[in-house]
C-alpha cells in the first residue's frame, strides 16, 4: 500500500533504523529463506503456529463464553445490571471468535465481512466493559438502596445504545476495503498431479478501495484516526479512570468501616476481601490496556505515517496484536470465576448434574455457613457490648453530655 505525499516514520538510510526493521521481519522470517522458496513453503517464525493458536484460544473461549451466559442468565444472577452487561460482552466474544474459527475455510469476500465485523464485535465489547465499570461506581456512589443504575432494564437500554453506535461507527470500515481479483492461479510443478491438466483458479484479495486511496489516503486516514481513538484509546482512558475511582471508593469504603466497627478477626477477613477484590480489579484493568492501548497507539500512528507503519509495522507485528486481542476476549471467564464465589456456585450448578453438584459442595457449603456463623456471633456480640455500654452512660449536667461508667 502506497499513499501520495505520505509522512515517513523511519529514517530507511539510518543503519540502527535498518537493522530495527530487519529484526522484525526476521521474527516474521527466518534466515533460510532461500531454502524454503524452492520448496514453495513460507518459512515464518510465528506466522506457522499463529493459527493454531487462534484455534485453541477461541475454541476454550467459544466453549468458556457459552458457559458464561448460561450462568448469567439464571433468575438468580440475572437481577444484576452488571451481570446483564457481562452477557452482552460473552456474546461480542463468542461471536468474535465464531467468525475467526469459519473464515479459515471461506474466501476473501467472508474475510472483509469478517474483518469488519470482528472489529465491531470487538469494539461493542470494549465499550460494554467501559459501561461496566460505569455502572459499578454509579451504583456504589448512590444513596438510595435500588437505583436506577442497579435495575437490569438500566443495563439493557445502554447495551442497545452502545451496539448502534458502534455499529454506525463500523460502516466507514467497510467502505475502506474492496475486494478485486488479482490474477490466474496455477498450481506449482510438484503439486499438478493432484489438479486437473492445465488447471487455472482465479486469485483474489483484498486492497483499499479507491474512494479511500483519494486526495492522498484522507478517507483511509480518517477511518484510522477514528478507529485508532474512539475503539481503543478513549475505552482505555475511561476503564482507567472509572476503575481507580472504584478503587479509591471501595478502599474510602473499607476506611469507614473501620471507624463504625471494632475489627477483630473480621478486620483481617474484610481486608483480605477488600485487597483480592482491588487486586482482581487491577488485573482486568491491565489486561485491557496491554491487549487494547498499543492496538490504538499504533493506529493513531498508522493515520500519520500510514505507509511506513503498514508496511514495517503491521506487516510484522499483526499477527501478534490480533493474538492480544483474542486473549482479552477468552480471559473474562476465568476472572470472574475468581472473582465471585456466587458466580462459582451458580456455574458449579450449571455444569454439574444435582447429586454431583452436591456431593462435590457439601464440605464447601458447610464450612461457608461455619465461617458465616462465627461472623454473625462476633458482630452479635459486639453489637451487644456497644448497647450495654450505651446503657450504662448517664446524664452528668444540664447540656445533656455523658460519660461511660467504668
Amino acid at each position: 500500500m502506497l499513499c501520495v505525499n505520505d509522512t515517513p516514520l523511519f529514517d530507511l538510510s539510518d543503519n540502527a533504523t535498518r537493522l530495527f526493521l530487519a529484526a522484525l521481519e526476521a521474527f516474521q522470517r527466518s534466515s533460510s529463506t532461500a531454502y524454503w522458496e524452492v520448496h514453495l513453503l513460507d518459512c515464518r517464525t510465528y506466522s506457522p503456529v499463529h493459527g493454531f493458536i487462534c484455534i485453541v484460544i477461541c475454541t476454550f473461549s467459544i466453549g468458556t463464553n457459552l458457559i458464561h451466559i448460561l450462568v448469567l442468565t439464571r433468575p438468580n444472577m440475572r437481577c444484576s445490571a452488571v451481570n446483564c452487561v457481562l452477557t452482552m460482552v460473552a456474546i461480542c466474544d463468542m461471536g468474535t471468535m465464531g467468525s475467526v474459527l469459519i473464515y479459515s475455510y471461506l474466501w476473501m469476500r467472508y474475510l472483509l465481512c469478517h474483518m469488519v465485523l470482528s472489529i465491531t464485535l470487538h469494539t461493542t465489547s470494549l465499550w460494554l466493559i467501559v459501561a461496566m465499570a460505569f455502572i459499578r461506581q454509579m451504583t456504589l456512589r448512590s444513596a438510595i438502596l435500588n437505583s436506577n443504575w442497579q435495575k437490569p432494564q438500566m443495563a439493557w437500554r445502554v447495551c442497545i445504545l452502545i451496539y448502534f453506535c458502534v455499529f454506525i461507527l463500523c460502516i466507514p470500515t467497510f467502505l475502506v476495503y474492496d475486494v478485486t481479483e488479482v490474477g490466474d492461479w496455477h498450481p506449482a510443478p510438484q503439486c499438478s498431479h493432484g489438479f486437473p491438466p492445465n488447471y487455472t483458479a482465479k486469485y483474489y484479495t483484498f486492497h483499499l478501495s479507491p474512494s479511500a486511496m483519494a486526495n492522498g489516503c484522507r478517507f483511509f486516514k480518517w477511518n484510522l484516526w477514528m478507529s485508532g481513538i474512539i475503539f481503543k484509546v478513549v475505552p482505555c482512558i475511561l476503564l482507567l479512570y472509572f476503575s481507580s475511582s472504584l478503587m479509591l471508593t471501595l478502599h474510602q469504603t473499607t476506611k469507614k468501616r473501620k471507624l463504625i466497627l471494632k475489627y477483630n478477626s473480621t478486620k483481617i477477613r474484610g481486608a483480605t476481601k477488600s485487597d483480592r477484590t482491588s487486586a482482581l480489579l487491577l488485573a482486568i484493568v491491565l489486561v485491557f490496556l496491554i491487549a487494547e492501548m498499543p492496538q490504538g497507539i499504533i493506529a493513531i500512528m498508522n493515520a500519520i505515517y500510514t505507509t511506513h507503519v503498514h508496511v514495517y509495522i503491521y506487516f510484522n507485528l499483526g499477527d501478534i496484536l490480533d493474538l492480544l486481542s483474542l486473549l482479552n476476549s477468552s480471559i473474562t471467564f476465568v476472572l470472574y470465576c475468581l472473582m465471585s464465589s456466587r458466580y462459582r456456585d451458580t456455574f458449579w450448578t450449571v455444569v454439574l448434574p444435582k447429586h454431583f453438584f452436591s456431593l462435590f459442595l457439601k464440605k464447601y457449603r458447610n464450612s461457608r455457613e461455619f465461617t458465616r456463623k462465627k461472623t454473625s456471633e462476633m458482630l452479635s456480640s459486639e453489637m451487644h457490648f456497644t448497647q450495654k455500654q450505651i446503657k450504662q452512660t448517664i446524664p452528668c449536667n444540664n447540656n445533656c453530655e455523658t460519660r461511660i461508667l467504668k
